[in-house]
């Protein structure tokens, strides 16, 4: 199996952003010959480039939520996914997906929309078919704009993204039956955001999924978790915690530029 993570930025939030300590491009994940960029977020075309990855070979782009960190570059990619623009009259060529939320579409220019094949608003609970491979959308509680998971469900496993989330009644039930989860862990310990998850408080809803994930990727992290103001880079202690406290088979950390086999979780 072919499938893979690459990992163009394993931080978020404003630190960030703004100190590039971890970068903030997102997520490649290669599926079926597809290539989907999800949150494309500041730097990720510097970073799509600097990791020796083809833009050119991006057909689906995904934007869970209009927050910086996931939005920024966005246009870019859509830009640098395609060699040329247009032909000698000015008509661009149509290429690609677009799955966002309606509020981000507010932001997206239509010269960009109109780069598109296909545009779709989305939102916890939707499904989509895309090239034979069934796209869920997942709830999630995140401040105060529209917002969504994802599962994709393949033939020969299933993979769950969590977006920024903070865990709610019902967060473990609708990942039953996923195979893979990549979860954005902002925080490390007992260490709490009103917004999102840390390592103590995920722990319990992670262990209520039934079956067991068989794979756990962790990424997204915040300032708290490892910057350069940290005490200390807080990611291999939680990767200790998650694997003592968990039934979870294969758990890992993202880093920035790192590459990961699906069939390493399965």
């Amino acid at each position: 199996m072919d499938d893979e993570l690459v990992i163009l930025g394993s931080g978020g939030g404003r630190h960030h952003i703004r100190t590039q300590y971890r970068a903030t491009g997102g997520i490649l994940f290669k599926f079926n010959g597809n290539q989907a960029h999800i949150d494309p977020g500041p730097g990720a075309i510097v970073r799509i480039n600097q990791y020796n990855e083809d833009p050119t070979r991006t057909n689906l782009f995904i934007v869970t939520h209009l927050h910086i960190d996931h939005f920024n570059d966005l246009c870019a990619i859509i830009e640098a996914s395609r060699e040329r623009l247009h032909d000698r009259n000015y008509n661009y060529f149509k290429k690609g997906t677009l799955i966002t939320t309606e509020e981000t579409l507010k932001f997206v220019p239509k010269y960009h929309q109109d780069m598109l094949e296909t545009i779709v608003p989305f939102k916890g609970g939707d499904k989509f078919n895309y090239n034979g491979v069934e796209i869920v959308g997942t709830k999630v509680i995140h401040a105060q704009v529209e917002g969504f998971g994802l599962i994709f469900n393949l033939e020969n496993y299933s993979i769950a993204f969590t977006s920024d989330t903070k865990v709610f009644e019902g967060f473990s039930e609708q990942f039953s039956g996923i195979d893979i989860m990549v979860l954005n862990l902002l925080r490390p310990d007992s260490i709490t955001c009103r917004r999102h998850v840390c390592t103590d408080e995920v722990i319990p809803y992670l262990n209520k999924i039934t079956p067991p994930l068989k794979g756990l990727l962790i990424t997204h992290f915040g300032s708290y978790m490892d910057s350069n103001f940290s005490p200390k880079n807080y990611i291999p202690s939680q990767i200790t915690k998650l694997r003592k406290e968990t039934n979870i088979k294969t758990i890992i950390a993202a880093e920035d530029g790192s590459k990961i086999k699906i069939s390493d979780f399965l």
